[in-house]
């Protein structure tokens, strides 16, 4: 217990100085051991090991102070934009280390398996099947059950986000979203602008689909991402651009309301539709990100689809999700009509009930908390291990919420080659090229800890650090030896 209290302190302030909310100097050690009611030695041992990851400085008679060079710079994902077309060379090594039960799959992405959800389903699918859902889906409507659509609008509006049943489309999950979304926006016959590095699935989609892809790579100021956007929009014009803005795959970022406006606005000035992917249900803090989708106001033109579904929150298991159509509706409608089979109607009665009956909130405020405990064990275990790499040559990101954490290695180590030796340790990692449809990532690599957490991610993330470690050290060691 002691041991958990005192990585936890360390956690917090880490993360407090990562975040930019802890600035200058730290409370006392007395003050934060009866504001956290432990023990003197226990802070005091926190400290000095903050001491020597170089977070903080030691000042005699004045106290304990962030480091001011703690902190590593953002990655750069460049300003090339590069127009590729969408070949099928997916690495099926990874995806298969997905189902290998020997392998720890610290490379796949399920945040809604850290809790199992199986007797609340139960009982849900069981008062469902009393609706007689099979005698009701003769009658129901291309847009999906009606009520559902009100409860998932009523969900909404207790973020602050108002819909209108008539702007929801249920679907059968992200991947038919993505579908219909593209076909509603007339994007499969030309060019479609995404952000990179993207989400997997995306990626995976758009070389099925053999799509000509403009990547506009994400920059740390949104501003110099939109004129790069411009740039590529002025150079070859496209009426699709797909965004990820809460908790996108590669950063963990998460796009302020204004900077969300001043997209609207481009968008709305050149007629491009945004399909935005929303995972914000997954956000740590405490005021769930808004949507794109739920700022643009009245009066705007701006065309957007929301695409979200409850395979991150739920379970990997419900193939359900839904569109939020923004002066898109009778596209996506009519995509839907044309291309797509009925969502399940039994599911759609379970996931009313479970939003009006106040069970989805209370299992999504236990699926943040759980999941951000996770985060906090993993990266007590990653800091300690990885202390030694150097931090101007090393990047670890900060997620405010999601499922992943992401790598950069030094420029000149490639995520693939670390695979391999990961791999042979039975465990799984997802190298960078896999968001990306040309190989511009390949210093970088993900993991995820929203898993159940166990012995075995302990010692697999334990075991990782030190595959990482070694692995850099012996990076250098050879570049050293070419110069």
């Amino acid at each position: 217990m002691a041991a958990f209290k005192y990585n936890k302190i360390i956690d917090e302030v880490v993360t407090a100085i990562e975040q930019g909310q802890l600035t200058g100097k730290l409370i006392s050690v007395r003050a934060l051991a009866k504001q956290k009611q432990l023990g003197v030695s226990t802070v005091v041992q926190a400290y000095h090991e903050l001491e020597r990851l170089g977070w903080i400085v030691a000042k005699p008679k004045r106290g304990y102070f962030v480091n001011s060079s703690a902190k590593a710079p953002q990655p750069n994902y460049g300003r090339q934009i590069r127009r590729v077309l969408a070949g099928l060379s997916l690495d099926k090594a990874v995806q298969y280390s997905f189902n290998d039960d020997d392998i720890l799959p610290l490379s796949c992405t399920a945040p809604s398996t850290v809790i199992d959800p199986e007797l609340l389903l139960n009982r849900l699918h069981k008062k469902a099947l009393a609706k007689r859902p099979y005698k009701l889906w003769m009658q129901d409507p291309i847009e999906g059950v009606a009520e559902f659509r009100q409860a998932i609008c009523q969900h909404l509006a207790g973020y602050n986000q108002q819909f209108h049943f008539d702007q929801v489309l249920i679907t059968n999950g992200r991947q038919e979203g993505l579908l219909l979304a593209l076909t509603a926006a007339q994007a499969l016959n030309q060019p479609i602008a995404i952000e990179s590095p993207m989400s997997f699935y995306f990626q995976t989609m758009l070389k099925q689909l053999n799509a000509e892809v403009v990547e506009i790579p994400m920059q740390a100021s949104y501003r110099d991402e939109l004129a790069l956007l411009s740039d590529a929009f002025d150079s070859q014009a496209f009426a699709t651009y797909v965004v990820n803005p809460n908790f996108s795959d590669p950063t963990g970022r998460v796009l302020s309301s204004e900077e969300k406006q001043l997209l609207i606005e481009w968008a709305e000035q050149r007629g491009v539709t945004l399909i935005e992917y929303d995972r914000g249900e997954l956000y740590f803090g405490d005021e769930r990100p808004m949507t794109i989708a739920s700022l643009v106001n009245k009066q705007s033109s701006c065309r957007v689809i929301c695409i979200a579904d409850f395979y991150d929150t739920i379970s990997p298991a419900i193939s359900l999700g839904y569109l939020l159509c923004v002066n898109s509706f009778d596209e996506c409608q009519f995509a839907k009509q044309t291309m797509a089979e009925e969502p399940s109607i039994v599911l759609q009665y379970m996931l009313q009930e479970m939003m009006l009956s106040g069970c989805y909130q209370k299992h999504l405020s236990q699926l943040r908390s759980v999941t951000k405990q996770n985060y906090s064990a993993a990266m007590a275990i990653l800091r300690p291990k990885l202390a030694s790499i150097n931090s101007e040559q090393f990047y670890i990101s900060q997620p405010a919420g999601g499922p992943c954490i992401w790598f950069q290695l030094p420029t000149h180590l490639s995520s693939q080659a670390l695979w391999h030796k990961v791999i042979a340790n039975k465990l799984s990692i997802a190298p960078g090229s896999m968001f990306t449809l040309d190989e511009r990532y390949d210093n970088f690599f993900r993991i995820t800890f929203a898993l159940p957490w166990s012995e075995s991610m302990v010692e697999g993330i334990s075991l990782l650090a030190e595959i990482i470690t070694e692995f850099v050290a012996e990076g250098r060691e050879g570049k050293a030896i070419e110069h």
